[in-house]
This record gives C-alpha cells, structure tokens and sequence, in this order.
C-alpha cells in the first residue's frame, strides 16, 4: 500500500524534540521529505542522520528560529531550491518562559514571540508559495489551556489562542484556493515543555495528579500521540477537513475537566 505521504514535502517547526520529532518521523515514516526546523543544531543533525539510516529523507538546514522571520524565510527558500515545493507546514516551535528566572515583561515578550509571532512568520513564508501551487495543507499547534485552562497561565494561553484564531481565519480565506488549515489543541503531553513547571518528584507527582483527575483516558499523552493525528491531518484521508481545532488530550476539553483540581495543596505561580 502506498504510503500516506509519498513524494510530499514536509516543514516541521520545533521538530528537534518533543511533538515536532514525533511528528518529523511518522511523516518521513509515510514517505515525506522532512525538513527539520529547530535552533539546536546537535538535535537536528542527530534526527536527520536517523531518519535517513531508517530508510527516509530529511534535511536539516540549520539553525532555524521562528521569530526570526529573515531565518524562516532562509528556511523555505532552501526547500524549494532542493524539492520545488512545499505540501505541508506543521508549527510545532513554541514553549513557556514561567519557569525563568525573567521579569515579566521578559516572560511575557519572549511567550508571545515564540508562540504567537513564530507561529505567524512561518505560516505567512509558506502560504503564499501554497496559494501559487493551488494545494497545501498547514497544521497548527495550540494548545487545551487556550480555552480550556486547568490552571493559569496568561501568557502562554493568550498566545495559542492567537493560534485558533490564526486558524479559522486562514482556514476560510484559503479554502477556495485549495489549502486546509487545522489545529490541533494537545492536552498533557509528556515532553521537555514541563521542565520549565517542575522536576524530579514534585514533576511525577504533577503529572500523576493531571492524569488521575484530569484526563478521562487516566494517563498523561505522548508525543507519538499527537503525531498520529498530525498526520491524519497531512494526509488525504481529511480531504474534506479545513478551520478544525481538534482537541487531543485523552478526553480533556470535550469529554470532562475538573478546574484546577490537580493544583489542590499546590501554590499557583504567575500572580497578578
């Protein structure tokens, strides 16, 4: 059977760790040309050369920032120079800055930019080769706290929902054009995003407590957990799929949430 994503060209933001890498290597996995976006070089280098041994193709160009619009636009330029096209964009480059030693304005400037701005210069380096092309399809990440939060995080949250909105607007302008825009909205994912909340035990027992009363499914989610969707989204087989915010948490903002109750003992950060 021919693979979902045979001869397609795939970006990939934050494909150096967590969610980005999952998704870099089902993709690859379904026959897409991969193209790692990410600021560490180590990182990137390392998935390519083992995408590659596994029998797909990958690239990485560099270190690439997305809120540098001057390094996205790099980016895409040496994707078309080397496959012509660009079939698909997944932005999945973004953290949180509340674990930081910064003042808040730091904090806050430093979210926006890599959530919302990155988010942004990507999607708009992209569309218009897309809109040339006739065909394309853009995943977005968001995120179940845009609105949906268990707990606070103004920030961070005020920024994926920017990424909704980027969504649904994109999705109706250029449907007609034969581009699908969607989301996706992660709930508790275990990647390298909660080391900036937490670590070691007091970690383990907040993820253990998201899991026992948050999510209905009773487990935190993995990356590969949200590439199967991801791809399910790239693929033909959502042919028919534009201006979607697809909630994937085990449950989490379309089954059942309990506000907060996994904060219960615990002293809520970020005042204001």
């Amino acid at each position: 059977m021919e693979k979902l994503l045979s001869g397609q060209t795939a970006l990939i933001t934050g494909a150096t760790s967590g969610m980005g890498e999952a998704i870099a290597r089902l993709f690859a996995a379904e026959g897409a040309n991969v193209i790692i976006g990410g600021r560490s070089a180590g990182k990137g280098e390392k998935l390519a050369a083992e995408i590659t041994a596994a029998g797909g193709a990958a690239r990485y160009y560099g270190p690439m920032d997305v809120t540098s619009e001057d390094s996205v636009l790099e980016a895409v330029d040496k994707t078309l120079a080397e496959f012509g096209k660009l079939d698909i964009l997944a932005t999945f480059a973004g953290k949180t800055f509340d674990g930081e030693a910064l003042d808040a304005k730091t904090a806050y400037d430093k979210t926006m930019e890599s959530n919302m701005t990155g988010t942004y210069n990507t999607v708009f380096a992209v569309v218009p080769h897309m809109k040339a092309r006739g065909s394309g399809k853009i995943i977005i990440c968001s995120s179940n706290g845009a609105f949906n939060p268990t707990t606070p995080a103004y920030t961070y949250h005020m920024a994926k929902a920017a990424c909704e909105s980027l969504t649904v607007n994109l999705a109706m302008e250029l449907a007609p054009l034969g581009i699908r825009v969607n989301c996706i909205k992660p709930g508790p994912i275990r990647t390298s995003f909660w080391d900036e909340l937490a670590s070691g035990d007091e970690l383990e027992d907040l993820l253990d407590g998201i899991a026992r009363h948050e999510v209905p499914m009773g487990r935190i989610g993995t990356a590969e957990d949200i590439a199967g969707p991801a791809l399910f989204l790239a693929s033909e087989l959502s042919a028919y799929i534009t201006g979607l915010c697809l909630y994937v948490g085990g449950g989490i903002g379309y089954v059942y949430s309990h506000p907060q109750s996994f904060l219960l003992g615990r002293t809520p950060t970020g005042e204001h």
